[in-house]
């Protein structure tokens, strides 16, 4: 007599085995949703191949119901993506069964695990986009109307796409640089004469701890991201090398500086500006 389809729940075993191969991560190719979040909280959905039961995408009634709950038939995915395979002409059995030996392979060898760890971060960076700078225009008195503060945004969308790629680290140099500026914007050191926002590289290397490689480093990298360079800066003995960050590409005004301004009138974090890209805190309701 033929067996009576049933759904089983896989065996312990079989859980920890899945867990263990899936690196805490969706089988999806290259989504980064994780299985178990810092809590121990599940937050993924266990996924059969071919179905638990009749009705189910791929069921297969040549399998047994032990067979249909075992290691093979099963994998782990976020709930979007398990939605997504949901269409079977899409993925089919050996679409599905691809995945999971792929993605097994990548933290079943100590080689691939570290692999694995390789990856652009810069892609999780999911910034929010301002969307009328009520606040930045408050805090800052500027007294802008809402057509001026519209004009206004145009400039902040390009510089949140720079930021987004560009890697964390080089964010947080140069969110500290933009407050060091604010902070001494009344001496010699900093200068907003006829250009961009400029200040002494060396005042930064005392200020920041920075040997000349690692300051050298940071000046072309925020050089090659198009964010500021080397300038100098008149003094009594003449030019002396300065970083300058660039001004806003629309209306031409030191949009670091403001940044800057409004972090310390806020207040507010330029970590979570910049490096965290939330620029919807210069966001408020009428």
């Amino acid at each position: 007599m033929p067996e009576i389809p049933k759904r089983l729940a896989p065996t312990l075993t079989t859980l920890r085995e899945l867990f263990l191969k899936s690196g805490n991560l969706c089988a999806f190719p290259g989504c980064q949703h994780l299985v178990m979040n810092a809590d121990g909280v599940f937050i993924a959905d266990l996924c059969h191949i071919e179905a638990a039961e009749p009705g189910g995408e791929r069921f297969n009634p040549n399998m047994t119901n032990e067979q249909r709950r075992a290691f093979d038939n099963l994998l782990m995915m976020c709930g979007q993506h398990h939605r997504v395979t949901d269409d079977v002409t899409a993925y089919p059995v050996a679409t599905l069964q691809r995945f999971k030996a792929d993605h097994e392979r990548r933290f079943s060898d100590p080689d691939r695990v570290i692999l694995a760890g390789l990856k652009d971060w810069t892609l999780a960076d999911q910034p929010t986009i301002p969307t009328n700078l009520r606040r930045f225009n408050r805090v800052l008195g500027w007294g802008h109307s809402e057509e001026e503060l519209t004009e206004t945004l145009t400039d902040f969308v390009p510089l949140i796409e720079t930021l987004q790629r560009v890697p964390v680290g080089v964010r947080k140099f140069v969110a500290e640089v933009a407050l060091r500026m604010h902070r001494l914007r009344r001496t010699r050191m900093v200068s907003d004469v006829g250009g961009h926002s400029r200040i002494l590289i060396t005042d930064l290397q005392n200020a920041f701890q920075m040997g000349d490689r690692s300051m050298r480093e940071r000046l072309a990298e925020i050089d090659l991201y198009g964010i500021g360079g080397l300038d100098d800066i008149d003094t009594d003995v003449g030019p002396q090398p300065a970083l300058a960050l660039y001004r806003s590409k629309h209306g031409g005004w030191p949009i670091w500086v403001a940044l800057a301004e409004f972090c310390e009138k806020g207040p507010e974090s330029m970590d979570e500006l910049v490096v965290n890209l939330d620029f919807a805190r210069l966001d408020e309701d009428p």
